[in-house]
């Protein structure tokens, strides 16, 4: 990590622009919690900005959508399945540092990552459930906003392929891919295509 973000730092175009950011500080904190831990004590809850890190990848991914090819295609496919990967590992990051050592029955991640997903799916088998009254919060956390993760992966998965391509009458953004109107106003759309 620290290497990678020394050859980032060196190739940045706008040094001061990348020394003012807070992702620049948050790596920064997380680096040196790999390399102090012994000298200052035990800071195991910044495993949480380390999980927070993995909010690269959206970056990664819009940068893929805008050169076209499978990932512009299926851009909201894969945007909702990162999304929720994401949330499954920085919460189950969180659950693990609030109930390790409070709760018996979380002992690795690997029970947290368990707990999370139960929960995120209303399995809830009722093995695992979080202690205290911020585990609870915690919990009902974890399924409000799941709930509207799996809804929206869901619908990218079933719902028909659509295109973005913004209708000049009433900026519509989304229509079938062979759409020659648009469905809202009924302004003809300029989609372009690949000669078919």
């Amino acid at each position: 990590m620290a290497l990678e973000f020394t050859a980032r730092a060196v190739i940045a175009r706008n040094k001061r622009a990348f020394w003012t950011s807070l992702g620049t500080w948050l790596d920064v904190v997380i680096i040196g919690t790999l390399f102090v831990p012994t000298l200052i004590g035990n800071f195991t809850f910044l495993r949480i900005l380390r999980a927070l890190r993995m909010f690269r990848a959206l970056k990664v991914l819009r940068e893929l959508k805008k050169r076209g090819g499978f990932f512009a295609g299926h851009g909201e496919l894969i945007s909702s399945a990162v999304n929720l990967i994401l949330f499954i590992f920085v919460t189950s990051a969180l659950v693990y540092e609030f109930q390790v050592g409070r709760n018996e029955k979380i002992t690795n991640i690997i029970d947290a990552v368990y707990f999370t997903v139960t929960t995120l799916t209303t399995t809830g088998f009722g093995d695992i459930t979080l202690v205290g009254e911020s585990g609870k919060l915690l919990s009902v956390i974890i399924m409000v906003i799941g709930i509207s993760l799996f809804v929206k992966l869901a619908q990218a998965i079933f719902r028909p392929a659509k295109i973005h391509v913004e209708c000049q009458q009433c900026g519509l953004s989304r229509h079938d891919p062979d759409a020659v109107h648009c469905k809202h106003c009924g302004a003809v759309v300029h989609i372009d295509t690949e000669g078919e």
